[in-house]
């Protein structure tokens, strides 16, 4: 039985539980009669720290930042945790269990590929890696060596998105074709400076860095905002298209797409490379009779259009399924049928997807018990190419077609951005 096998027959199970026991206290028992792992993290400050929190039920036993000034806090919380700046020198320690990677995009590859080769466990934040090719071999890696995975998309184990699956499963909005989703985020204006900066005390730029090209340093670029440069993130498309398109991956059994197509638009000013405004879209194949979808992906919007300045329906950022038998908007948090008056006093369909005993929790219980996580590598790895390859039609400019057998698109200009050259020193 391969991963994606595993990851529904662990669903299918899990539909066996009594209705309205949405939390499993079976499992959490038999764990907390397992010895606690001994984790390490890569990466302390902003997701890292959220990540932190989310495993202190194990041993943290090694931390790691290239910034000593950002590790400050978690050191002081786990004074006994052995520190590190070089995530090499915490992968090379024996009495690690597992490890988690929370650090920037252009160097999740390079870190997650290392933990597991060691032949540990990771959990790694979303999107997985800077580029489809970098996925695609951290993917290979993880269903060759067998490892517990789990990306960080921390809301697919919300019950909003488990109640909207079951809605959509049991066909209450019929069939469904066509889906569009919306962020209303904007990348931050983003200013370089005209002179020389030096790099702050306690901060190995060079090992921040990594795989990259050298460029002098800048603090318009490091921490949080490299997100909104090319070289180190993809914008708020890669920030949040795997939250939002986790949904409809999810309830509508999608992979790969066959097609994408991606259009930009500028409306700020500032010195941060990635567009403001995002259109794709995207063209998945029938799965056996299930229908052929379109998906469009907006962000910079607050709905499905280049126009939408007012929340639509109420929704800032969202996700509208369409079907023959009505139409569902959903976020984070809620869901809201329409037609509103068709669907007054609607009961929902028995839940079948139990509540999550936590998205940490459910990569921390795999491990001590030989499960499967629900946001495998082999789940979220298709879902993290098919974001990324969103980013590859918009940097070439063309509309692509996904070779999925071949990890090309047949267009040599869009394919040399399926991967970067990494400067000398540094391999996959």
């Amino acid at each position: 039985m391969n991963i994606r096998e595993q990851r529904r027959s662990f669903i299918k199970k899990s539909s066996t539980l009594a209705a309205g026991l949405m939390v499993a206290p079976g499992i959490i028992r038999a764990q907390e009669n397992k010895p606690k792992l001994n984790i390490g993290l890569i990466g302390l400050s902003g997701k890292g720290a959220s990540n932190l929190a989310g495993v202190l039920s194990e041993n943290i036993v090694a931390l790691c930042d290239v910034d000593e000034n950002n590790a400050a806090k978690a050191r002081s919380a786990h004074p006994k945790a052995k520190f590190f700046q070089d995530y090499r020198k915490l992968i090379d320690l024996k009495e690690l269990d597992a490890i988690v990677v929370s650090t920037p995009d252009h160097v999740h590859a390079v870190q997650a590929i290392a933990v597991m080769q060691s032949g540990r466990p990771v959990y790694c934040e979303k999107p997985l890696a800077h580029s489809v090719l970098e996925v695609r071999k951290m993917v290979k890696i993880a269903n060759e060596k067998g490892l517990v995975t789990q990306m960080g998309t921390q809301i697919h184990a919300g019950n909003n998105y488990r109640r909207v699956v079951e809605i959509i499963q049991a066909g209450v909005l019929g069939e469904i074709s066509r889906v569009q989703v919306w962020v209303n985020s904007l990348p931050n204006i983003r200013t370089l400076s005209k002179t020389p900066v030096t790099v702050p005390a306690g901060f190995d730029y060079d090992l921040w860095l990594g795989p990259v090209a050298h460029r002098p340093y800048d603090p318009a670029f490091t921490h949080f905002n490299w997100r909104y440069f090319w070289e180190f993130g993809g914008g708020v498309f890669a920030d949040m298209a795997c939250h939002y398109m986790d949904l409809v991956h999810w309830s509508l059994d999608l992979r790969k797409p066959l097609t994408v197509e991606a259009i930009s638009k500028r409306i700020q000013t500032g010195d941060q490379t990635v567009p403001d405004l995002v259109k794709a879209d995207y063209n998945y194949p029938m799965r056996g009779k299930k229908p052929a979808v379109h998906l469009t992906w907006y962000n910079g919007v607050k709905g499905p259009g280049w126009d939408h300045v007012v929340p639509y329906h109420g929704f800032a950022s969202g996700i509208l399924f369409e079907g023959t038998k009505g139409q569902l908007i959903a976020d984070y948090s809620k869901y809201k049928l329409m037609p509103e008056d068709k669907f007054k006093g609607f009961t929902a369909p028995p839940a079948t997807i139990p509540n999550s005993i936590g998205h940490h929790q459910e990569w921390v219980d795999a491990i001590k018990n030989k499960k499967v996580t629900t946001c495998n590598f082999d789940y979220s790895g298709a879902l993290a190419e098919t974001v990324l390859l969103g980013n590859v039609s918009l940097r070439s400019g063309a509309k692509i077609s996904w070779d999925d057998a071949k990890g090309t698109t047949g267009n040599k200009d869009a394919d040399k951005f399926l991967f970067r050259e990494y400067r000398k020193g540094w391999t996959l």
